[in-house]
């Protein structure tokens, strides 16, 4: 499976950058320090190239908050699994936490 974000219709695909990142194990859509231009609706896109289907999520709103005076300790949230790879394979594990 191949997991895209789109942003308010399509085909305004979501750029990747240091601030953006899907994670292709499970779709998730990663946003570190939220700005004001984030808003909008988000919907994922999903595509199987070996059955050739696509589908779409419902859109989902997001809305940043301007509250500065809120501080999250950090707080790790993926519970972690036995992870195997064969030698001389490439591996790649994925971890983010969240607070300031």
């Amino acid at each position: 499976l191949s997991y895209r974000w789109l942003l308010n219709e399509f085909p305004v695909f979501i750029a990747l950058d240091k601030r953006r990142f899907v994670s292709q194990t499970n779709g998730n859509l990663y946003i570190a320090n939220v700005e004001a231009s984030d808003k909008g609706n988000y919907s994922c896109f999903v595509s199987s190239p070996s059955i050739t289907k696509s589908v779409f999520s419902k859109f989902i709103p997001l809305i940043p908050q301007t509250d500065r005076a809120k501080v999250y300790p950090a707080d790790i949230k993926v519970k972690f699994k036995d992870t195997y790879a064969l030698l001389g394979q490439n591996v790649t594990l994925e971890c983010f936490a969240l607070g300031k």
